[in-house]
């Protein structure tokens, strides 16, 4: 016959479990928010580089608000921020069809 373990053993390591479970999602919760700042600092210095090179972004086109949104939907909305703080619209611009020459 096997012993099956008792309740006090099998208490202390669900706790140890679950004291371990929490840990990790501290852990993954602080390199989630390490990655939100990187990602940040990484956009705004890009952003930085265009200004000092005198470069500007220009969204032409039509409906520019789902394009800030779609930006705040996949990399955030303090990215979105810092990219429409720094980007003109220039909304319904007709494009030539052919490349200048």
């Amino acid at each position: 016959m096997t012993q099956h373990p008792t309740t006090p053993t099998v208490d202390a390591v669900l706790k140890t479990l679950t004291e371990k479970i929490h840990r990790q999602e501290r852990f993954i919760a602080e390199l989630q928010a390490d990655l939100e700042r990187a990602r940040q600092a990484s956009v705004g210095t890009m952003l930085g580089q265009f200004r000092l090179r005198e470069a500007v972004l220009l969204y032409v086109g039509r409906d520019a608000d789902n394009f800030e949104q779609q930006i705040a939907e996949n990399f955030g909305s303090d990215v979105a921020r810092a990219v429409s703080n720094s980007l003109f619209v220039l909304d319904n611009v007709p494009v030539p069809k052919t490349p200048w020459r």
